[in-house]
């Protein structure tokens, strides 16, 4: 084969495969012009996807949503025709009525005519095609640079937080609880690999379990933990209420502190009250708490575990140290309740090992008591 001959080859191939192309494009043209109030509902299910960042289960979910409507237009077509023949070809029938009324300009009733069916199956197809297209993008498949899936994404992140937020915002879109009892954490963003849920909801037993809020500053990490607060507060009071579990108690440490704590703890409180609490006291300023109130055992094991201690030979200083917080705990008089009972009262002690109290007498007693 010649250089000319391998070069017209080229061309007619190249030709061919763009006639190919051009004609696939004029037929889906075509397919889509002839079904215009699918592609209408598709286009616009599929534009507001890219634009909300939306996943394509929640156009699946408004598809079926819109299912009633179209079981409505069955039942009349089916007590209309009689005929379930008849019943079949109706939206081919309607189809071509919404043609004709769209002839004379009468756009809204072409519409409504065509909506029982085009409604629901355009919104499926926009679904089929947005997740095609994340898809497509997602492994390289489509997109004109190398970069395009990091773009796609990042830009649609940007477009799902904007999203959450305004349903966030929205009244009522985002309650305390589910109507199973669940604590509403707030909106979602995004789910991988999970079924998307418009909100994010957990259940409130759950909440005894460790968890950890990170955020920058001024990125409402407060205000979510307060929402938590109360939203546990209320689940667990309702189970109470039916008998499902005990009375809610909620202890709350501000370890940050600060000169607005005491605001945030006004804020808390009036959240704690809105759910059903009926006592919310704030440390120190109306309710006290003190570790000396504990009993003398319960007290020793909580001043051990506040001391740092080693291991290996370190252990016997820590058998010693514990011997001798709970004789001063446990002491025959009592445990001591202020520093000047030290001086006023002293005792002596004699240990023989770890744990082991050999005598303890008090000489200041016995002092006085040998005096003349």
């Amino acid at each position: 084969m010649s250089i000319w001959s391998f070069l017209k080859l080229t061309a007619a191939l190249w030709l061919l495969r763009k006639a190919i192309k051009i004609s696939g494009w004029l037929l889906v043209t075509a397919v889509a012009v002839a079904a215009w109030p699918l592609t209408i509902v598709a286009g616009s299910g599929f534009l507001a996807a890219w634009l909300r960042g939306w996943p394509p289960a929640r156009l699946w979910r408004a598809a079926a949503w819109c299912l009633p409507m179209t079981a409505v237009y069955a039942i009349g077509q089916a007590i209309r025709l009689h005929a379930w023949q008849a019943v079949a070809l109706a939206p081919v029938s309607d189809w071509g009525h919404a043609w004709r009324l769209l002839a004379a300009h009468s756009m809204l009733r072409a519409a409504l005519i065509a909506a029982p069916v085009a409604v629901p199956a355009g919104l499926a197809i926009a679904g089929v095609l947005w997740a095609w297209r994340i898809y497509a993008i997602s492994t390289g498949l489509a997109g004109v640079t190398a970069s395009a899936p990091i773009s796609f994404d990042a830009r649609q992140w940007r477009r799902q937080a904007r999203a959450a937020r305004g349903r966030a915002a929205a009244p009522g879109a985002v309650p305390l609880l589910t109507r199973g009892g669940q604590v509403v954490i707030g909106a979602t963003i995004r789910a991988v690999r999970h079924p998307w849920p418009p909100i994010l909801a957990v259940p409130y037993r759950s909440f005894g379990r460790h968890s950890v809020i990170i955020g920058s500053s001024g990125s409402g990490k407060t205000n979510l933990m307060m929402r938590l607060w109360a939203g546990w507060y209320a689940a667990a009071h309702t189970a109470h209420v039916r008998r499902e579990g005990n009375r809610p108690l909620l202890v709350v440490l501000d370890c940050k502190g600060g000169p607005d704590a005491r605001v945030k703890a006004g804020r808390t409180r009036r959240l704690l009250h809105g759910v059903g609490a009926r006592r919310v006291a704030i440390w120190p300023d109306e309710a006290r708490l003190s570790l000396w109130d504990l009993p003398p055992r319960d007290l020793g094991v909580l001043l051990l575990q506040m001391i740092e201690t080693g291991d290996g030979a370190a252990a016997y200083y820590t058998d010693l140290m514990q011997a001798v917080v709970n004789l001063a705990l446990a002491a025959p008089g009592g445990p001591l309740v202020r520093t000047a009972c030290f001086g006023s009262d002293p005792y002596f002690v004699m240990i023989t090992g770890p744990g082991q109290l050999a005598r303890s007498t008090r000489l200041r007693s016995r002092e006085k008591a040998a005096r003349p």
